[in-house]
């Protein structure tokens, strides 16, 4: 599983996916919750591919986002993830049971 833990929300610059806020707040629907962690990082494409889904957590663990992932897009030097959302998984709204100790935004397990 792929794992991107969202900062807070805040206003976005020059976003290649025509975003005008990035970043997490109280609130977000599942849906938001996928635009605003899909994309854009720097991660290894390969290794993304290989993952079966994407988790998408709040920055105390929270899961806000789930989906399947079907392949990437490229943005410059970074990525951003194309995938199905996982709408009304149990898991949602949850603590994760992966823990994030990452420094960085993208976490595998």
């Amino acid at each position: 599983m792929l794992q991107i833990q969202l900062a807070a929300e805040r206003a976005a610059v020059n976003d290649s996916m025509g975003r005008t806020l990035i970043g997490w707040r109280p609130g977000m629907s599942e849906d938001e919750a996928w635009e605003a962690g899909r994309g854009v990082w720097k991660f290894n494409a390969d290794r993304a591919l290989a993952q079966d889904e994407v988790q998408i957590v709040s920055p105390e663990g929270t899961v806000l986002a789930l989906a399947t992932i079907t392949g990437i897009s490229k943005h410059g030097d970074r990525y951003a993830l194309e995938g199905e959302l996982l709408r009304g998984d149990p898991r949602v709204g949850r603590i994760t049971s992966t823990p994030h100790r990452s420094r960085n935004s993208v976490a595998y397990f």
